[in-house]
């Protein structure tokens, strides 16, 4: 029989994470990221003429590997996104 146990509702401070509190964060507004690529009816390279970066960084952005990016970027990013919907 399993026992569960609950505990923060933040599972990467719980594997320790340094920037456990940024990740939930960051992986909100590469989801809101997909979300306007998809709507505008962007490729992953249009998107990433767009914003400036190569193809292949941004697909590992939206794949989740961001670790090397920081929050305050990927807002930027988002912006830029979703102003091609106006």
């Amino acid at each position: 029989m399993f026992r569960f146990e609950y505990g923060a509702t933040n599972v990467y401070a719980l594997l320790g994470f340094a920037d456990a509190e940024e990740i939930p964060l960051k992986a909100e507004i590469v989801k809101d990221m997909t979300a306007c690529i998809r709507a505008a009816g962007l490729t992953v390279s249009d998107a990433a003429a767009v914003l400036g970066t190569l193809p292949s960084d941004l697909a590992l952005v939206l794949c989740g590997k961001f670790q090397d990016i920081g929050a305050d970027e990927l807002r930027g990013w988002l912006a830029r996104l979703s102003s091609r919907l106006w």
